[in-house]
Formats: structure tokens, sequence, C-alpha cells
């Protein structure tokens, strides 16, 4: 049983994956890392049941649950919204609000070919839940670089040499679902092959405290 909820003020929107819950809820006025454990709170007790585990970083800082190394989450917000995804396997997701990506910034983590494909916005979601999905560190999403085979989205990598120059690595496949809601785009990278097509209304009346 996995799912993607997705929270507004007023309803709840719901998505079936495999072994995946993924919430978004309203940041609210509450300091973001703190909404984020709440809905993570939200997100383990509903799903899994009990209280939250101790929560432990990675030395390049991807949280864990040391005791169940079998769980895994992924938090991000935006200027409006927190997303959590928790799973059975390994999970990075990111979410943004609608803003405008300055030319430098585009110059910074996305190409032209890329551009071609994808929306600014879009790259920046796609990138960072990958990034957030492997733990790695925030540059490494300049070295990044995204193309379509067959309708898939494939993952290289610019890997800097000795002598300045730079060699291109294909990265082992992993599998995106991006998702529109409230203005928002949101990403989600999993090695889970089937991400759902689409997102069903559920009316669950849900009030949480982000």
């Amino acid at each position: 049983m996995t799912c993607l909820i997705v929270y507004s003020i007023i309803n709840v929107l719901l998505i079936r994956w495999k072994e995946m819950v993924v919430f978004v809820a309203p940041r609210g006025e509450r300091n973001a890392s703190e909404a984020a454990i709440s809905l993570l709170e939200h997100a383990y007790r509903t799903e899994l049941g009990g209280e939250l585990p101790e929560i432990k970083r990675m030395p390049l800082g991807k949280p864990y649950f040391p005791g169940f190394p079998d769980t895994h989450f992924s938090l991000s917000h935006s200027a409006t919204h927190i997303l959590c995804a928790l799973s059975g396997s390994p999970v990075g997701c990111d979410i943004e609000s609608p803003r405008e990506i300055t030319e430098l910034a585009l110059r910074y983590f996305c190409s032209p070919d890329e551009l071609k494909l994808f929306e600014p916005l879009e790259l920046w979601v796609l990138k960072e839940s990958y990034v957030k999905l492997l733990g790695l560190t925030i540059a490494t999403i300049r070295n990044l670089l995204l193309s379509l085979e067959d309708s898939k989205i494939v993952v290289t990598e610019r890997i800097r040499q000795g002598d300045g120059s730079y060699v291109i690595e294909k990265c082992p496949p992993v599998f995106f679902k991006l998702y529109r809601m409230d203005g928002c785009i949101a990403s989600v990278c999993s090695f889970d092959e089937h991400p759902p097509p689409d997102i069903e209304s559920a009316d669950l009346n849900f009030h949480a405290e982000i």
C-alpha cells in the first residue's frame, strides 16, 4: 500500500503508489522544518502506526531512521507548502511554488537542451528529488543533465577530471513523477518503476497543525 496525498485547506487528493506515501500540506506560519516534521509524524502515524522514530543524518545531510533501515523518507518545502514522502524503498522528493528563475540560475543548473524538454521549475524539482534520493549535496545539481529516452527521463553526470576536463557518465536508472497542485510543481524520484498515472480525489476531512 502506497499513496500520494495532497492536503489543502478544504480537501485531500489521493494517489496510489507501491509502498510509498507522499503528503503535501500548506506550510502556514510555522517554521518550515517544524512543519515538515509535523507532517512526517502524521504520515508515519497514519501509515505505519506508533510514534515517529529517532531521526539521524548521513554525512551529507540526508535524514533517516537508524532503527528502521527499511523505512525511508524525504522532506521538502516551498514558500507555501510542505512535502513529505514515506516509503519502503529509498525516495527523494522536492516541491516548488511558482516563481521566476533568473538567467544566472538557469545557466547554473540547466542546459539549453534540457530547456527544450522541461520547464525551468520542472528541471529544478526533478534534479533536487534525484539528489535527495541518493543523499548527494545540492551542488551536484549543476553537473546533472536530464534527457529523454523512449519517453523516460535519463540522468547523466558531468565528472570533472584531474586535468580540468569533463566526462559524461550515465547514472543508474531511476524513475520520476511530476505532480502539479495548488500552483506548485513537485517531483518524486524512486527506484520504483511504476509511479501512479493519476491523482484521485478523496474527502478525508484532514485538519493538521502545520
